[in-house]
Formats: C-alpha cells, structure tokens, sequence
C-alpha cells in the first residue's frame, strides 16, 4: 500500500528536439507501457500485499489506494486520519510486536531526458530516492511516523530523518487529532490534489513559487515544516489548523541558523470527504512571514539585524476532486485547485513597496480503466507570478499513464511541455518511471 520505487524518464527537450518528435517519443512509451501490461496480464499471477498495511490487515493495496498508489481512496483518508487506525481500532490496545506491520521501504530510480532552451540536452540514470518509513498507531491513543531518505535530483542529493507523534482523542465519528514534530503541511496530507499524485509529478502551483519580487519568494506548499497541529473531525470533514516556525532568511522550513525572525506562521483549513470513492475538497488560508537578508554588526558583536527586510505572505484557495463511475469501464474524475497569493514586501530604495499579488491554478482528469487497471492522466496548470512585464504567465502541459506491474511495483510515463513567458524558456520532460514498495 505504501508505494516504494520508482523509474522515471524525464525529457526537458530544448527546441533541437521539435514538440512534435518529442511528443511521439513519449506517446510511444505510453504505447509500450500498455502492451508491457497486456504481456503481464496474459500470464497468471497471484496478488500479493507486500507493504506493511498490507501485510498486518491481509489486504490487497487498494483497500486503500485509488486509482494507483500512493493516491488514497476514501478509506485510505479515513485510515490517515485516525493515526493509521481502522474503525474496529479506535480506542483500542495495539499489538506493537510485529515490526513488519509498521517497517515499509522504497526505492525510486529513474532514467531522465531533458532539453531545456538555453541547456545541455543530456539523458541520464538517477537514483531519486531511497527509503524507509516506520508508522502506525502505537497506543490505545497514540501513533507516530518516520521517514529517513536519501533523494538526487537534477540539482544534487538530499538526505533527511522526520517524523512527528500523534494524538486522537474520541471516536470514529467524532474526534480530536493533534500532531506535533516534522511533517509536510497540506500537500501530501490532504484530499485530492492535496494527496500524493497518481501522476509522477504533483501539479506546479504546490510545488513552484508563486510569484516574483525583488528577490524570489521561496515557499511552496512542497516544504516541510516542524510546528503543531490540531483538527476536529466530525464525519466526513476535517477542521484543522497548523502553527509552524515558518521559514528562515534561506528559505528552509527546517533550519533556524541564524534566523532573526522569531514570529511563527500558521495555517487554518477545511476539508471533506465527498463520497466512498474519495472525491472531496479542501479550503484553506495561509499567512507567514520571513526575512529575506540577514546582517550582522560583527563577530560576536551586536545582534543581527534586517528587520526592514521582513516582509509577509498569504496564501489562500482551495481544491476539489469528483470521481464518476463509468459502469463496466471504469472511473473518471476531475481534479482542479486554485490558490490566490499576496507578498508584502518592505519598501524599496525608492519608497516603492515591493508588493505582488499572484493567481495560480490547474485541471487535471484521469480515467481509470478495469481490468489492464491502467490510469491515463492529462494536466493544464498556469501560474500568473504578477511579473513586471506583461504576459509573463508560466503555462505547464502534462500528459500520461500509469499501471501496476504487481501490487507493490508500478510503471508510469509522462510528458510535460512547459511555458515560461516570463524568461522565454520553453521546456519538454518526458518521464518513465518503475516504482516498487515492500
């Protein structure tokens, strides 16, 4: 269930690989993706659960996941919610003893293509990530989570411990959940688009700056963040609200050298499940603050000072998901997000306040198909940075497909056509991705 490994081709083809050739590379990938399958298919096989949910409920991965993991269905956001807890488990005394119940591990590996106006075209093999996670409920109340990984990406290598302590307090229809440590803040813990993606890459606007000042705004709902947070779930909807350090002069959520903000961020959310087939939507709202720069007096001299760098942020929006039975065929559903952005920077050296405003949103729709249990996926995302100039917008074009391999092993390919009106770079990345879990 939790989703382990993967390999991926990405393609950022600068224009010496036109659109067309590019795109007939990829939707030939997809092509053989599919005949893999049906390959696959025509030889019996056995299902086997391997990660750790799996293995300690006896259960196939899609009692949780839709339409391929690591995307949840309605149960999988049930099960999050409670601290990793099936119904007939609230309240009640968990058996700790069998470390496969709560021990998964994952590893992702890619072959990349990419060509990117003004780069290198260069096709590579990447380690992306390397994993292990060890969750679940650990009392009659209380559940913890960890993760340690090691990721390389095209910008180098990161390698990172976390986890955070959870409390729920009530029943399965109404109860407390707080949560204090280190932990992604609304994306990969929410509904929908909010969720891990079945796509290989997450919509941009949660991922990417959202708009553009004197010096870049670094945040992006991809971070994570140590703070506390507290929900109240009645049924199927959650009210929640996060209080978090925020960001330091360097842009990390995580590090504090030589922070001289000491105020604290916070976000405050609603969201609901729609159904049994994990449609849902979030509302939310955001506002922090941060300090761009940083100087010091001396060594050992004075206190650091860049106050009148100090600038703050908002972010507000929501997002929505509908899934619609196709009889005999499949699903297909509809996801959409929309997030409004407001940085309130310090005056420049002209007594010209460097404030930005910027709209960001996408669309996606998948379509699930029984039987070869394959998921295509098409994407249009859009960021309006609020720019000096006119029709800076960046427009990204995503298409592709997903299918599993076994239970714990899936292949995707995906291709992304990107716009940057603001710089005139204009990219292609294609992507092929095997990702495996135990």
């Amino acid at each position: 269930m939790w989703w382990m490994g993967h390999i991926s081709l990405q393609s950022t083809p600068q224009c010496r690989l036109s659109c067309g050739g590019a795109i007939v590379i990829i939707l030939t990938l997809i092509l053989a993706l599919i005949v893999l399958e049906a390959i696959i298919l025509a030889v019996p096989q056995e299902s086997h659960a391997i990660p750790a949910w799996a293995r300690k409920y006896n259960a196939d991965c899609a009692m949780c996941h839709y339409a391929a993991y690591p995307r949840l269905n309605s149960f999988g956001l049930q099960f999050r919610r409670t601290g990793y807890r099936t119904p007939n488990e609230v309240n009640k005394d968990q058996d700790i003893a069998n470390v496969s119940n709560f021990l998964s591990g994952r590893i992702r590996t890619q072959f990349a293509y990419e060509n990117t106006k003004g780069t290198t075209e260069r096709t590579e093999f990447r380690n992306t990530e390397v994993s292990i996670l060890y969750m679940g409920a650990i009392s009659r109340h209380w559940s913890g989570y960890l993760h340690g990984f090691s990721e390389t990406g095209p910008n180098g290598s990161n390698t990172d411990f976390h986890g955070h302590i959870m409390g729920m307090y009530g029943n399965m229809d109404r109860f407390v959940m707080v949560k204090v440590g280190q932990s992604h803040m609304l994306f990969q813990e929410g509904i929908g688009g909010f969720d891990r993606p079945v796509a290989i890459t997450p919509p941009p606007i949660y991922t990417t700056p959202l708009t553009l000042n004197t010096t870049p705004m670094t945040f992006t709902f991809d971070q994570r963040q140590r703070g506390a947070e507290i929900d109240f779930v009645y049924g199927p909807g959650r009210l929640f609200g996060i209080i978090y350090n925020g960001l330091d002069q360097t842009g990390s959520g995580t590090t504090r050298a030589g922070d001289i903000n000491p105020g604290k961020d916070f976000i405050i959310g609603y969201d609901h499940i729609l159904d049994e087939i994990a449609s849902g939507f979030t509302l939310f709202y955001l506002n922090g603050n941060t300090n761009r720069t940083v100087t010091v007096t001396g060594p050992g001299q004075g206190v650091p000072t860049g106050a009148s760098n100090g600038f703050s942020y908002s972010r507000f929006g929501l997002n929505v998901n509908k899934v619609f039975p196709l009889p005999a065929l499949g699903f297909f559903e509809l996801i959409g997000g929309y997030t409004r952005s407001y940085d309130n920077g310090p005056a420049s050296a002209t007594g010209v306040a460097n404030n930005v405003q910027g709209n960001a949103w996408y669309v996606e729709s998948q379509q699930y198909i029984t039987g070869p249990e394959i998921t295509f996926f098409q994407r249009f995302s859009a960021i309006d940075p609020d720019a000096a100039k006119k029709n800076s917008m960046l427009k990204f074009y995503t298409f592709g497909a997903v299918t599993p391999i076994e239970t714990w092993l899936r292949l995707a390919a995906e291709y992304t056509y990107t716009d940057n009106r603001n710089n005139g770079v204009t990219s292609q990345v294609g992507l092929l991705e095997l990702q495996a879990t135990w």
